[in-house]
Formats: C-alpha cells, sequence, structure tokens
C-alpha cells in the first residue's frame, strides 16, 4: 500500500482510472448498441488491460514528473496523466474496431471518452502538484508581467474541455443519423439518455475542477493575507509562499518584495533609534552615580518580563515581538530626564534630603519633555512611543501613590508597569554608599509584598515564573564596585 501511494495524487488518480472503467462499462451497456452486445467476460478482458497498462505507464511517468524541477512539476504532471488516458482510449477504439467489429465511429467515440477523462484527470494532478508546491517552499519569486496568466489557462481548459464535448457530441448526432435514431422515438429517446449521461459526467468533473481551483485560490490568497497580518503585527520577515506564475503568483511576489523594502527600512530606522539612544544614554551616563551595569541588567528585566506577559493573551496583542522590542531597546531611556539634575544632587554620595528628593522626582517631567519634543519634530512611531511609556510609568506606583501624575492600576503605560518592577529589583540587588546589596530572596519578597500596591500583580507574577533568570542575571553582571566610590 505504501507503495502504491508513495507517487502525489496516485490514490486521485487511481480514482480516475476506476471512475473511467465504471463510465465506459454503464454507458456502453446503457445506451450504446454495440458494446451491449458483448459478454461482459470479453468486455472485461478488454477493458482491464489497458486499465492495467495505463496505470504502470502512469507510475513511470509519475516517477520521472517527481524528478523534474518544482516549477515544471504541474504541466508535467498534467501532461503525463492526459498521455496514458489518450493511449489508453486509444487502444480501446483499436480492439472495438479491429476485434469486435465496431464501426469506426463508435471506435472514436470510445477514444475521446477517454481523452475527455484524461483531461479533467491531468488537470486534478496538475493541482495536486501545484498544492505541493506550497508545502515545498513555493517558486523564486519573480518580477514583471505574470508568465503564465490565470485567465489564459482557464481559457484554454475551457477550450480543450469544449472542444472534446463537442467531438462527442458530433458523434452522438452522427451515429443517431446513421442509425436513424432521429426518425424513430425510442432511438431518439435513446440518443437524449446518451447526451444527458456525457453531459452529467462532464458537469461533475467540472464541478470537482472549480473545487481545486477554489483550494488553490483559498491557499495562495490565505499565505498572503497571514503574511500581511504578521507584518501589520511586527513580525515582517515571514514571506507569502509563491505557488503559481500567474496573477495570484504575482500580487505574493509584489507583496515580498515590499516587505522586503520594509524590512531594509526598519533596519535602518533601528540603527538610526540605537545610535540616538546611545548619544542619549552617554549624555546620561556620563552625569550619574550609575554604571552602565544597572542599564544593562534592567533592559534584561524587561524583556524577561516582557516575554513571559506576551504568553497571557490580555498582552498578546501589546506585546508582540516587535512590540517587545521597542520596549527593550527604549529601557535605558528610563532616566533620561537625570540630565537635567543639578550635579549636587545628582551625584550626592549618600541619601537624599525630601527637598532633594523632590528636585530628584522631576527627572521624569523632564525626560517627557525631551521625548515629546523629539516627537513633535518627528511623529509618533511605535519606538518612540514606547520609550515615552518607559519614561511617564516607571515611577507610578498601581496603588496611585506613584509620581508624576499618580496614575492607578491600568493607567499606568504597561511598559512602565514593567520598567518600575525591573528598575526596584535592581535597585534592591546593587550595593549603594548608603545600603548594602541586598539577596534574591529579600528583593523577591518586598516584589511580593508590593504586588497591589506599588507594582502590577501581574507583573510580579511574570517575575515569580523568571526569577531564576532574573536572579542569574543580578549574579553575572553585578557592578564591580559601588557607582559612588567609582564617581
Amino acid at each position: 500500500m505504501a507503495k502504491f501511494v508513495e507517487s502525489p495524487g496516485a490514490l486521485r488518480s487511481a480514482a480516475h482510472h476506476v471512475l473511467s472503467a465504471v463510465f465506459v462499462t454503464v454507458y456502453g451497456y446503457s445506451v450504446c448498441n454495440f458494446i451491449n452486445g458483448l459478454e461482459v467476460s470479453l468486455w472485461a478482458a478488454t477493458l482491464v488491460p489497458v486499465l492495467m497498462g495505463q496505470w504502470g505507464l502512469r507510475t513511470v511517468i509519475a516517477r520521472r514528473v517527481s524528478a523534474a524541477s518544482p516549477d515544471r512539476r504541474p504541466q508535467l504532471a498534467f501532461f503525463g496523466e492526459l498521455s496514458v488516458f489518450v493511449i489508453g482510449g486509444s487502444v480501446v477504439g483499436i480492439v472495438n474496431t479491429l476485434f469486435h467489429g465496431f464501426p469506426p465511429g463508435s471506435g472514436l467515440k470510445a477514444m475521446l471518452g477517454f481523452v475527455t477523462i484524461g483531461l479533467f484527470a491531468g488537470l486534478d494532478q496538475g493541482f495536486v502538484r501545484t498544492r505541493l508546491r506550497f508545502e515545498e517552499g513555493g517558486m523564486p519569486p519573480f518580477a514583471g508581467a505574470p508568465r503564465a496568466p490565470f485567465a489564459v489557462r482557464l481559457g484554454l481548459s475551457f477550450g480543450l474541455v469544449m472542444a472534446l464535448v463537442l467531438g462527442v457530441v458530433s458523434l452522438l448526432v452522427l451515429r443517431g443519423i446513421e442509425d436513424g435514431a432521429v426518425r424513430d422515438v425510442d432511438g431518439f429517446r435513446r440518443l437524449i439518455v446518451e447526451f444527458a449521461f456525457v453531459f452529467v459526467i462532464i458537469l461533475c468533473y467540472v464541478a470537482n475542477c472549480a473545487r481545486e481551483v477554489e483550494k488553490l485560490l483559498a491557499k495562495a490568497v490565505s499565505e498572503q493575507v497571514v503574511t500581511l497580518g504578521e507584518a501589520r503585527d511586527g513580525r515582517v520577515r515571514r514571506r507569502a509562499v509563491i505557488g503559481t506564475h500567474d496573477e495570484i503568483g504575482f500580487v505574493s511576489a509584489e507583496i515580498n518584495r515590499l516587505l522586503d523594502e520594509l524590512e531594509r527600512a526598519h533596519a535602518t530606522t533601528t540603527r538610526t533609534n540605537d545610535a540616538i539612544m546611545q548619544a542619549l544614554i552617554g549624555l546620561t551616563g556620563a552625569r550619574d552615580n550609575e554604571t552602565g551595569g544597572h542599564l544593562q541588567r534592567t533592559q534584561h528585566y524587561v524583556g524577561i518580563l516582557c516575554e513571559q506577559l506576551a504568553l497571557d493573551p490580555q498582552h498578546a496583542a501589546a506585546l508582540t515581538p516587535q512590540g517587545i522590542e521597542n520596549i527593550v531597546t527604549a529601557a535605558p531611556l528610563h532616566d533620561i530626564g537625570k540630565v537635567a539634575v543639578p550635579d549636587a544632587i545628582l551625584r550626592k554620595p549618600g541619601r537624599l534630603t525630601a527637598e532633594e528628593f523632590e528636585v530628584m522626582k522631576t527627572h521624569v517631567a523632564h525626560g517627557l519633555a525631551v521625548m515629546d519634543k523629539v516627537i513633535a519634530d518627528v511623529g509618533v512611531t511605535p519606538y518612540l512611543a514606547a520609550a515615552r511609556d518607559v519614561i511617564a510609568g516607571h515611577h507610578e506606583q498601581w496603588n496611585g501613590a506613584g509620581y508624576p501624575l499618580g496614575l492607578k492600576g491600568t493607567q499606568i503605560p504597561l511598559a512602565g508597569r514593567v520598567m518600575a518592577l525591573a528598575d526596584v529589583y535592581d535597585a534592591l540587588r546593587s550595593e549603594r554608599v548608603y545600603k548594602p546589596a541586598m539577596s534574591h530572596a529579600e528583593a523577591r519578597q518586598i516584589l511580593i509584598d508590593g504586588a497591589g500596591a506599588q507594582f502590577d500583580p501581574m507583573v510580579v507574577a511574570a517575575f515569580l515564573v523568571a526569577e531564576p533568570r532574573f536572579e542569574r542575571i543580578a549574579s553575572s553582571c553585578a557592578d564591580a564596585e559601588p557607582a559612588a566610590k567609582a564617581a
């Protein structure tokens, strides 16, 4: 059984072979004056060897088709399947004429019947190979006009089917005239039944082809829709599989080309953002006691939290891969406003007084002013929006006790809620001149106690799931010495 179905479309081809035998036999014994005069065993001795020979030839051709290049397989499968039915129909027609004494018109009619079924069987194999091409990775991209327009191929297929139908109908009419059936009521009725039989068979095959065309179009359009949907969500690396070189494939190729340009533009924008970010961070770091290790660690923490939160359907829409990248990249900018804080406060080697702390709190407003100026000049982008959220929300608290606006709950941007926990955890784990570094267990308990008060409970839950990674980062990226001492 495995060898029988090893070739793509083998089962469907076998079905066409069986149906051809059924149709020819039913047709012959129902309405044909010549076939119904043969013994069933004699007719079987004629038909079965022909079909077995067809199948053997078809197996050889299918192997050759599988060895051909993917872009040629559908066409070769079509012509290969059609050819075996043409050969089989010719043999049946010749045997009927030479050995059974049928008139040439009857033999030609049998051959045309096989050819008609072979045409539809060939189209079916072409559809199978084209669908398989989607699964194999598709075809290379192409530019310019479609190489095999769908309308042209559909028109040729329709024209060929109509030519075969007219040929069969013409033979039926000629046979009716020769036999005098058109002048006899019973003969005319038999001729009508013959017409109806042929028409129903062809109609069924046409319906099957239409169904296969619909499936191919649905597959191609689905590729385009999914690709565009991922691009809309920030995942611009996916490309639509090109299954055909017609208008549908041309649209897929154009979508891929535009996505290539978008990815290049995105890469340029990312490099620009990184350069601006590094310059701003360098400006802050030149004046702040906190080390670059703090920025590096908090950036890692933010990434971990975002990845964990993205698993929750509530946050999946906002935390796409591109959305996470924007937040993580913007995280080091959370304290950019400290450039406006006086050195006496910013670099003080000890705890701040209440008055000094009020001045320090203004760094959020200063940071927002910088970011709002950038947005006013160049327009809002997802990256700039993420940077603004990080700056605005990293000192807000879930219960509304934070600053600068005293926002509560989900009024605080998600990026700010994530940054707040990452910032506090790193501060607790880092040594300062006025305090020792806490252990992971101590910091963990403070975050748990702050869930629902200072911190978003869901962000705390994400931390608890990923806390081993936090602990490893805190240990592996620890500061060599307190920042104030280094200053």
